[in-house]
């Protein structure tokens, strides 16, 4: 709080020292250049359309430069290709658009640098200014907007770096608009037109309209597969002209028209009207009965279709439930390229199955409007959507299946391959969302901690609560093109590569930029879903497999892991289904609530995005299917969970079924703490192993650490339950008495596991005891995953423990 009235304090003192309101002339061009709150800005529409009304009889027009993740130090970077490659530098950039006026945001991220860094951010925010209002530009500073997350103003100067940016603009003569803390953008508005924001349908009209002609500006200058369009890859088959249709390129030279339509509505006060899609093609071999004739299963086990385009399943991505046992399906017909000017309609739907016989019965659209969803995972009261450069929220608050609730968390991913963007969401036992994101994705995000960036193929691990994001191997230290995770019962995990094969992903979960290859474990295959086998409706012996959608060969691989010192060896199996028929191509496996296993089937002749023209006739967009897989004996009822005490849902966690433990702990963390916490450690006094395990994670998910628990687990006779000790060990950190003791026992342990996780654990210390806990593990036998995890805890964190010495 008192940092929040510092802030308060701040804009009302500099706002006197703010300038006379905006003046637009006849042919203005205002550009924007900042982070994450003006791209937000942007896409909101008020400013914009407020400037419009305001300066009606200049017709002035408006270009979003914004990005997120930039800040005075870094724009335009080399990183971003494209942006130098298709545009220019800065200099042209603003030349090609015509900019009079800009209109520069910064301070924001700068300001988790502390005070000590103001004198230098002045310096190069003075040199920024210079740059980019050259050639007789006017420039604006607006004062950064406050954090919305209560967790970074305790971190960020964020009240000094405002008075620093008031203080430079009194220096350069230029004028200041201050925000406030309620809604920065009516601040602005008031700043920059003198007049409050204005309201009534001509507004909203015109905001309309901008929201739409905005849409359009981002697609042309930061469009969805620029490295097909004018990256490394606009020489593929996938870019060029054929089939009597426009290379991609060509096709992306069509938006400045679309734009200067939608301009001219503004001007109007119109509507725009996007352009229809085309017509949807659809394979004409599409028979139900020939593909169920085309599997081979294996002996024991049957397949049933539980869903197709009849229920609306037309290019299904992946499958999720929630805990009532309701199917989420994400569906895209717009992959992999929406069409110039066309608003994107892909859906999530959802399924259930009301009577019990393994097939669908009611389908209803939970979300639309969506725009190539690759990423989906439900939450315990949210569904979370990855799209292009967005992490969306989808919540239904009314309780009629529809999603009325639609919030962008984070933004900031990379969109330069729409077949590479966030994918494959997954949760991990402790609650943290993994996915993973490939090959020429380049992603900065701008998160409570600062920005978070991953360059090239990696992984993203995200604690929601928080909002921490941490990018995994980045600049391609591991898999080429992931497109799956999966946690095993003792929380290690894996991840698979379309063409890479499988690694094992445990060694690298420090968010390390030092470039060190993570060796690979699994053969080579065109991997896609991935999921592992834990449903008593299974045999004892596939217990624990993994489960993998291997779409180049139209099958369902799988594999057994066996100790290897820390890490793993893989045991290929024969495969749990095979099919003849070519446009079977599974992209999602996942065991569902009745036990059964489920995979989603693209249904697609064409599966390569780089090596089939973009927008080929042969691309099935009408048709889709997800296929179950039972043991002949029968399948679980469901559990009721939600309808469950307390005390039965901590039963629920000795469950078998994974789908089981893992809902019975979302539900556990939608009831109130209050009940639940002191439920949950009675129960544990009497759990042991795996339950004692399952009773951490769920405190992981409620973010109560317990130290007694904790050294319960630590203590355990069960190596993989003590090495995922250790991991929430480095979790909790300091909040846990004697930390570094416990992982400097921990890295003599016996198990080669329990040191590899003590040396990744050491990595969260935020002083000398990294090094203290990592030169204990390396005096211990090593093997290629502790060397890892070791290589890249000392130099990860040596800006934490090289003072000391």
């Amino acid at each position: 709080m008192k940092e929040l009235r510092s802030i308060a304090v701040a804009f009302i003192g500099v706002a006197c020292a703010a300038a006379e309101p905006l003046e637009l002339q006849k042919g203005d061009v205002v550009a924007f250049v900042g982070g994450a709150d003006l791209v937000r800005m942007q896409e909101d529409g008020r400013l914009e359309a407020a400037l419009t009304l305001r300066f009606s009889e200049a017709n002035p027009q408006f270009r979003d430069l914004a990005w997120e993740g930039d800040t005075v130090y870094f724009q335009n970077a080399v990183r971003e290709r494209w942006r130098t490659e298709a545009f220019g530098g800065w200099s042209e950039q603003l030349r090609r658009i015509k900019a009079t006026v800009v209109i520069f945001q910064f301070g924001k991220m700068e300001s988790f640098e502390g005070v000590a860094k103001i004198a230098q951010f002045k310096e190069a925010y003075g040199k920024l200014i210079d740059d980019l209002a050259g050639e007789g530009r006017r420039a604006i500073l607006l004062a950064p907007s406050p954090f919305e997350w209560p967790a970074a103003r305790e971190r960020a100067a964020l009240n000094s770096y405002t008075k620093a940016v008031a203080s430079l603009a009194k220096s350069k003569k230029i004028p200041f608009i201050t925000g406030n803390q309620a809604d920065s953008v009516e601040a602005f508005i008031l700043g920059l037109t003198g007049k409050k924001e204005p309201n009534g349908p001509t507004y909203e009209q015109i905001r309309s309209t901008v929201r739409e002609k905005h849409r359009l500006w981002v697609e042309y200058w930061r469009p969805t597969n620029w490295k097909c369009i004018f990256g490394d890859d606009s020489k593929r088959i996938f870019s060029k002209a054929s089939h009597g249709r426009p290379s991609i390129q060509e096709e992306w030279a069509t938006y400045p028209a679309l734009i200067q339509a939608a301009e001219n509505a503004i001007q109007k006060g119109a509507p725009w009207n996007a352009p229809a899609p085309s017509a949807l093609t659809g394979s004409k071999e599409a028979n139900l009965k020939n593909e169920l004739a085309s599997f081979e299963v294996l002996e024991g086990f049957e397949v049933n279709l539980f869903a197709d385009e009849s229920k609306g399943i037309a290019n299904p991505l992946s499958v999720r439930w929630d805990a009532n046992g309701c199917m989420y399906v994400a569906c895209s017909d717009a992959y992999p390229q929406i069409e110039p000017g066309v608003q994107g309609n892909d859906k999530v739907i959802t399924l259930r199955d009301t009577n019990g016989d393994g097939r669908a019965d009611e389908s209803m659209v939970f979300a639309d409007g969506l725009r190539i969803p690759t990423g989906m995972e439900v939450g315990p009261d949210r569904v979370y959507i990855g799209q292009g450069t967005e992490l969306l929220t989808l919540r239904d608050t009314t309780g009629d299946g529809h999603a009325n609730e639609r919030r962008t968390l984070l933004t900031g991913f990379g969109n330069g391959d729409s077949h590479q963007t966030s994918n494959s969401f997954v949760w991990s036992p402790g609650g943290e969302l993994w996915w993973c994101q490939g090959d020429g994705i380049e992603s900065r995000v701008e998160t409570p901690f600062g920005v978070s960036s991953l360059f090239q193929a990696g992984v993203f691990r995200l604690r929601p609560n928080e909002l921490r994001l941490d990018g995994l191997l980045d600049d391609f230290m591991g898999p080429g093109n992931p497109w799956g995770i999966a946690f095993d019962d003792y929380g290690q995990s894996f991840v698979i590569d379309g063409a890479g094969g499988v690694s094992y992903l445990t060694p690298a979960s420090i968010p390390a930029k030092r470039r060190l290859r993570l060796p690979r474990i699994g053969k080579p295959g065109g991997y896609c879903g991935i999921d592992c086998l834990g449903s008593r409706t299974f045999p004892d012996g596939m217990q624990g497999e993994f489960l993998i959608g291997d779409y180049k060969k139209n099958q369902i691989s799988r594999f057994a892991t066996s100790d290897d010192g820390a890490g793993f060896k893989l045991d290929w199996k024969e495969p749990l289904l095979r099919s003849k028929h070519r446009n079977f191509r599974p992209i999602d496996v996942k065991v569902g609530p009745d036990g059964a296993i489920y995979v989603v089937d693209w249904y697609n002749p064409i599966t390569c995005h780089q090596d089939d023209f973009y927008r080929h006739p042969d691309r099935d967009k009408t048709h889709g299917r997800i296929w179950r897989i039972a043991p002949k004996k029968g399948f679980l009822p469901p559990p009721n969970l939600v309808g469950a005490s307390v005390l039965e849902l901590l039963e629920a966690l000795r469950a078998p079924e994974r789908w089981t433990r893992l809902k019975a702990k979302q539900v556990l963390v939608g009831r109130e703490v209050a009940q639940v916490l002191p439920a949950a450690k009675t129960w544990a006094k009497t759990a042991e192993g795996r339950d004692l395990m399952e009773v951490i994670t769920l405190l992981e998910m409620l973010d109560q650490p317990d130290s007694e628990i904790l050294k319960r687990l630590l203590a355990s006779p069960d190596d993989r339950a003590r090495a995922y000790g250790v991991r929430v060990a480095g979790r909790w950190g300091e909040r846990i008495e004697n930390i570094v003791g416990l992982l400097e026992h921990a890295a003599e342990d016996r198990h080669a596991r329990v040191r590899m996780e003590a040396a990744l654990a050491s990595a969260a210390l935020p002083d000398a005891g990294t090094i203290l806990v990592s030169a204990t593990v390396a005096e211990e036998p090593r093997d290629r995953w502790i060397n890892y995890a070791f290589a890249q805890a000392v130099h990860h964190t040596k800006e934490n423990w090289l003072p000391a010495f």
